[in-house]
C-alpha cells in the first residue's frame, strides 16, 4: 500500500515537473514557426496565456485521472479481497457442517446399535417372564434371572457408559433439546429393572404380567427414540 502510494505521488510530481518543461516548448517551437512575440506586454492574441493555461489545466486534469484510476483500481482490490474473505469464510462454515454431519452420523449409529440391544434384551426377558407365566419352574426362573445378571453388567459398564460418551460428543446436535435425556433415562430405567429381577423381584402372576407391560411400554419407547434418532440424522444430510 505504502509503495502504490508513493509511486503515485511521484507519477503527481514528474507530471507537474514535465508540464513546465512541455509549455516551454511549445512556446518556443510555436515562436519559431509562427514568429509569435514571446513577450506578454507584446501578446495581444494572448496565446503563451492560452498555452499556460491549457498546460496548468491539463496537469490538473491528468493528476485527477491518475488519482482516480488508483482509487478505483484499490476499491476493487478491496472488492476481490472481500469476495475471497467470503468464500474462505463459507468454505470454513461447509467443511464445519460436513464434520458435524459426520460426528452425528457416526455416533447416532452407535447410540441406535446399543439402542437396539437394550430394545432385543426387553424382548428376551419378556419371552422369559411369560415363559415362567405359563410354567413357574426353577429352571425357567433361572432363565430368567441369569440372562438378566449377564444384561445387567452389560449395561451397567459398556452401554451406558459408552452412550452418555456418545450423547457427549453429539448431544448439542440433536434438534431435540430432550433427546439426549430421554435416551440416559431409558437406559437407567432398564438398569434399574435388571437389577429388580437379580434381588428383590415379586415372582407372582399379577407382579409378573404388571412387568411384561411395563416392559412392551418401553420397547415402544425405545423404538419412539431411536426413529427419533434416525429422523435427526436425515434431517442433517
Amino acid at each position: 500500500m505504502q509503495k502504490r502510494k508513493n509511486s503515485i505521488n511521484q507519477k503527481i510530481k514528474l507530471l507537474f515537473f514535465v508540464t513546465p518543461v512541455i509549455m516551454f516548448l511549445t512556446v518556443f517551437l510555436v515562436h519559431l514557426i509562427v514568429h509569435a512575440p514571446l513577450i506578454l506586454d507584446s501578446d495581444s492574441t494572448n496565446w503563451i496565456t492560452s498555452v499556460i493555461e491549457t498546460g496548468i489545466g491539463t496537469s490538473i486534469t491528468i493528476a485527477i485521472l491518475i488519482y482516480s484510476n488508483n482509487q478505483q483500481r484499490r476499491s476493487e482490490e478491496q472488492q476481490e479481497k472481500i469476495a475471497e474473505l467470503v468464500l474462505n469464510i463459507q468454505n470454513i462454515e461447509q467443511r464445519h457442517d460436513e464434520r458435524e454431519r459426520k460426528r452425528l452420523t457416526v455416533f447416532s449409529h452407535r447410540i441406535i446399535s446399543n439402542l437396539e440391544t437394550i430394545r432385543q434384551n426387553h424382548h428376551e426377558l419378556r419371552q422369559g417372564l411369560t415363559a415362567y407365566l405359563n410354567n413357574n419352574t426353577e429352571e425357567n426362573k433361572q432363565s430368567v434371572i441369569l440372562p438378566s445378571k449377564k444384561n445387567l453388567d452389560s449395561i451397567v459398564y459398556f452401554i451406558i457408559p459408552n452412550i452418555k460418551s456418545d450423547i457427549g460428543y453429539i448431544g448439542d446436535l440433536f434438534e431435540d433439546p430432550l433427546l439426549s435425556k430421554s435416551i440416559i433415562t431409558q437406559c437407567n430405567e432398564y438398569g434399574t429393572l435388571l437389577k429388580n429381577i437379580e434381588g428383590s423381584f415379586d415372582w407372582n402372576k399379577d407382579a409378573i404380567m404388571m412387568k411384561i407391560s411395563l416392559i412392551d411400554d418401553q420397547v415402544k419407547v425405545l423404538t419412539t427414540t431411536i426413529e427419533k434418532i434416525k429422523k435427526e440424522i436425515a434431517e442433517k444430510l
